[in-house]
């Protein structure tokens, strides 16, 4: 799946360094994980990163940036939401051009304890005046939020706090450190990529591998492969008189990350060929594994109607989740055959 989302009751440290492995993220009280995100009404792949710890050393600029810090106070502490950080990271919010989490408790609701969460705090005098907060695992961290007041812009804290947690986890021993994802073509997460470019890495979730970040080519990944295997198939399929199957984005794709849907299974594909639907309870659409590098002829269970304006180009009026697979290949030629014959005989139905 290119989505899913658990809410674990108990995790223990080794537990949260296998999931970060695996290119999994802190989520309030959830570990979640996704391919995929919409800025704007478009579409991105979305990448994990780590940082490797024993090979990471403070740049130029970042000792300067380090050395500006220490002229306040620092407290590395396990983390407890106050009144003062609640505060804090609303006058944040609102010198943001984006919209973030409405409130600190919105990203770090935790009342079951299942995290071990630390924050670093910057004080001036007795005011605080920047925050960050991170979960520590065994051997391995992640970044979960930075926050600071506006007019302390000039002593870049969001950088400032970074390097402070990464070097309270390399203090402790620990071997990485997790900032988040990055979103190429989408500049608001580049900074993370500034950490350490030489020594930092990107999950591959096509392969399951964490590879160098200096590697990355976004022409591999899985949402430029999706597009372009379906566009190249309603090509075909087009040609063969099958001019009603639409390539369309899929609305909802990332609907599992609402914890009210998560149990329901629904489609996670960002992208499908809508075909026609089957009766009143079932759609048919053509999707793309990336993981398997096959197409699938998929028969769906419309799981939730959705009342929206209706997009040519999207396919948002029901929740859908696979009912069953019909066919499937990894040439699109033999699929857009088999597809015909099926068809003929009726046997979606």
């Amino acid at each position: 799946m290119y989505v899913s989302l658990i809410r674990p009751e108990k995790l223990e440290p080794t537990e949260l360094d296998s999931f970060l492995e695996k290119g999994w993220f802190r989520l309030g009280a959830n570990i979640f994980t996704t391919s995929f995100l919409t800025f704007k009404d478009t579409l991105y792949d979305a990448f994990w990163l780590r940082v490797n710890l024993n090979l990471f050393s403070l740049s130029k600029s970042q000792k300067e940036i380090f050395k500006k810090s220490q002229r306040f106070k620092v407290e590395v502490k396990p983390f407890e939401i106050t009144n003062e950080k609640r505060e804090l990271f609303q006058d944040y919010r609102e010198s943001l051009t984006f919209e973030p989490a409405r409130y600190l408790e919105n990203i770090l609701t935790d009342s079951f304890g299942v995290f071990n969460t630390y924050d670093v705090c910057f004080y001036d005098n007795n005011r605080l005046v920047a925050c960050g907060v991170f979960d520590l695992g065994e051997t391995s961290a992640e970044g979960i939020v930075s926050f600071f007041a506006p007019e302390y812009k000039k002593y870049s804290f969001g950088k400032a706090l970074v390097l402070h947690k990464i070097e309270f986890c390399k203090q402790q021993g620990m071997t990485w450190f997790y900032p988040g994802y990055v979103v190429p073509g989408y500049a608001r997460f580049d900074y993370k990529l500034d950490i350490d470019k030489e020594n930092s890495e990107y999950y591959d979730i096509t392969f399951g591998e964490w590879r160098n970040t200096n590697t990355l080519n976004i022409q591999q990944q899985p949402l430029f492969q999706m597009h372009a295997a379906l566009q190249h198939l309603e090509s075909i399929i087009h040609s063969v008189g099958f001019e009603e199957f639409k390539l369309k984005k899929y609305r909802f794709f990332d609907i599992s990350l609402d914890g009210d849907y998560n149990q329901y299974n629904l489609l996670t594909y960002p992208y499908i060929i809508h075909c026609f639907s089957n009766s009143g309870l079932e759609e048919v659409i053509i999707v793309y594994d990336t993981f398997q590098k096959t197409f699938k002829l998929l028969v769906c269970h419309k799981a939730f109607q959705i009342t929206i304006p209706y997009q040519e180009d999207y396919f948002a009026e029901y929740l859908i989740k696979e009912s069953r697979m019909v066919f499937e290949s990894n040439n699109p030629f033999t699929f857009s055959f088999g597809l015909s014959e099926i068809l003929k005989r009726s046997s979606v139905k």
